[in-house]
């Protein structure tokens, strides 16, 4: 795999090998094979005997469990890792300049990630390894601490590998995706295209369809997005004409219908193709060709009634309210 500066997202399912990649990248473990760079310096190279300690490879990390020495206060467990520079200067990059004072043992978790990403930034790091890192977090903490990291990536310009089994995240964050299956890369490219149903990755990403869109019109009681080339009408997403949203929308959600239906309180109607379906222990799971590709759960009593097939024409109904961001 290649990281560029911005977020990579390892993906995949639970032992797939994810934290083991990011502790060989960092040099806590030393693989029986391969090769790691960091630009042009090796840092791995298991046929030439190199093994650059973790000490030497200038490489940050951002665990899941976010623990700063809690007997000293923030600014100082930021001044630890400091390769000079102003550790007030990184808390307040972070959105942490209040927490300067306050010790490490009474810091939140949306805290504790706050100062864990400004000590490892202040050591000026030329690549940053993130395990997890909102996994931990209430909704809210995870929003900001998320948003937090999008911003960071801007500003340092350095690879950012993240690792994570949320395909939310993946999609929110990341500007490229690396799938692992068993410790090998099954397949990399755009998060939003490897996690859509029928992706590669699809299949460890649940029963969720996973969707990146851009506001045209924003109100009070709903909004309408370009959804790869069509329209659909959502609840309000409080977001300014041209702002990419990754948006949300359950499997059982849809109706089909195989026809146009019209007297209804759904506020979508997409025309589609059926590419695939599948039944998997009692959920006939059906793939539909709109300008996006949807998954939908259905039973096998009404895949039967609908004769649902690949190539057929199908009619979804969608709620506004399904499409969740």
């Amino acid at each position: 795999m290649r990281a560029e500066p911005g977020i990579t997202v390892v993906f995949g399912p639970s032992g797939a090998g994810k934290s083991t990649l990011l502790r060989a990248i960092l040099g806590a473990t030393r693989p029986s094979e391969g090769r790691i760079a960091l630009g042009d310096r090796v840092l791995f190279d298991a046929k030439a005997g190199i093994h650059v300690p973790i000490r030497e490879r200038r490489i940050g990390i951002v665990f899941q469990d976010a623990e700063p020495f809690p007997h000293m206060d923030a600014r100082a467990n930021v001044a630890f890792g400091a390769r000079g520079g102003d550790p007030d200067a990184w808390l307040s990059r972070v959105g942490g300049s209040a927490l300067a004072a306050k010790r490490g043992a009474v810091l939140s978790g949306g805290e504790r990630q706050r100062v864990a990403l400004a000590r490892a930034l202040a050591a000026e790091p030329q690549a940053l390894l993130l395990d997890e890192p909102l996994s931990g977090l209430e909704l809210a903490s995870r929003e900001q601490i998320g948003g937090l990291l999008l911003e960071l990536r801007r500003q340092a310009r350095i690879p950012f590998v993240y690792v994570t089994h949320d395909p939310r995240e993946a999609v929110r964050l990341g500007d490229r995706l690396v799938y692992l299956e068993r410790g090998r890369v099954v397949a990399e490219g755009p998060p939003s295209e490897l996690l859509a149903p029928g992706g590669a990755a699809s299949p460890a990403a649940g029963s969720t369809n996973w969707l990146r869109a851009v506001v045209v019109e924003d109100g009070p009681e709903e909004a309408r997005v370009d959804l790869g080339g069509t329209l659909v009408v959502t609840g309000p997403l409080h977001a300014p004409p041209g702002t990419v949203v990754d948006l949300a929308l359950a499997a059982e959600e849809p109706i089909l219908a195989r026809g146009e239906v019209h007297g209804v309180s759904a506020r979508n109607f997409l025309a589609g193709v059926v590419s695939s379906v599948q039944e998997h222990d009692g959920i006939v799971v059906v793939i539909v060709a709109t300008p996006v590709p949807l998954r939908v759960h259905v039973t096998p009593e009404s895949a039967r009634e609908l004769s649902l097939a690949p190539g057929q024409r199908i009619h979804l109904l969608v709620k506004a309210t399904a499409f969740r961001p």
